[in-house]
């Protein structure tokens, strides 16, 4: 089954691509709260007992977590959402909205990888499926957007019973608003290193130097540059589910949700098989919550309450 859009996309698979245009930071993490002092015995002064290890960082900035999973704060702030008409490769259903993302929120540094999700679901999914590479920190894909919400679910109450998490704290999927507003890390390129497809080499895996070069799977996470916020691969390796689901006119305001109800669940980012269009921060996409394949995978947010 393949990802729906309107125009075909240089894969294998079927799927299809846009027609080129014509000439909550979180609650600041701490360190879990220090056992109280020993009680003093008369003629004597012992020491209080030592603090219980933080599992994050104070600074606000998280070690991994219990999965390995590391964590970047994303600030509070507005950006505009979509592309211009100017934008090559743009899509109809990207009218530019402004936006703001009124509380800040951790998001993982790159998606889902086959360890982390192994770690909480205790599945392989991708396991004798086609275009897969080995390697644990490969990303874990023929995951559709019921699994992705299972994974933020279990993962939440398995970081509770650890202890790892403060009250409220809880993982999940980024919203399609959050989701774009990360990517783009306060760029307004058509890709957070610029507007020079050129480059997308050096950010992305794209079917440019994967399907040609006979490396058609999603490639391991974190081999390519960053974006400004050290977010890894949010452009091309693979689509991203998002949680809302999808609407062609997007909205604007305080972190919009997208529709109450609907057919098909956002996807963003881009994949390994597609062309640099379809891996620019506005691009976007959709299917089946029930869809999956080589090229589908998610990564989550940490929030609060």
């Amino acid at each position: 089954m393949a990802l729906k859009k309107t125009t075909s996309a240089r894969t294998s698979t079927g799927k299809t691509a846009k027609p080129k245009a014509p000439g909550t930071k979180a609650k600041a993490p701490g360190s879990l709260a220090a056992k109280k002092a020993a009680p003093r015995a008369k003629g004597s002064v012992k020491k209080p007992a030592a603090a219980k290890p933080a599992r994050r960082t104070v600074a606000g900035r998280p070690e991994a977590n219990s999965v390995g999973m590391k964590l970047v704060p994303i600030p509070a702030g507005s950006f505009t959402m979509g592309s211009p008409l100017t934008e090559k490769g743009r899509g109809t259903d990207e009218a530019q909205q402004r936006v703001t993302i009124p509380h800040p929120f951790l998001i993982s540094r790159t998606v889902v990888t086959k360890a982390q999700w192994k770690g909480v679901m205790k599945t392989e999914p991708w396991k004798g499926q086609r275009c897969v590479v080995e390697g644990d920190d490969a990303p874990a894909v023929y995951v559709d957007w019921h699994d992705a919400v299972a994974f933020c679910r279990k993962l939440t109450v398995q970081e509770r019973a650890g202890g790892w998490l403060e009250k409220g704290e809880h993982y999940r999927l980024p919203t399609e608003a959050e989701w774009e507003y990360a990517c783009r890390a306060g760029t307004k390129t058509a890709w957070s290193f610029g507007a020079d497809p050129r480059k997308l080499d050096d950010h992305a895996w794209h079917y440019g130097n994967t399907s040609d070069r006979k490396e058609a799977y999603a490639h391991r996470v974190g081999r390519k540059k960053p974006n400004p916020w050290g977010l890894c691969d949010m452009h091309g390796n693979v689509y991203e589910w998002c949680s809302d689901w999808y609407k062609s006119a997007l909205a604007g305001g305080e972190n919009p949700q997208g529709p109450s109800t609907g057919t098909m669940k956002v996807l963003r980012g881009g994949g390994w098989g597609y062309d640099p269009a379809r891996c620019r921060s506005a691009d976007r996409n959709k299917n089946d919550a029930s869809f999956t394949d080589f090229s589908g995978g998610f990564r989550v947010v940490l929030a609060g309450e």
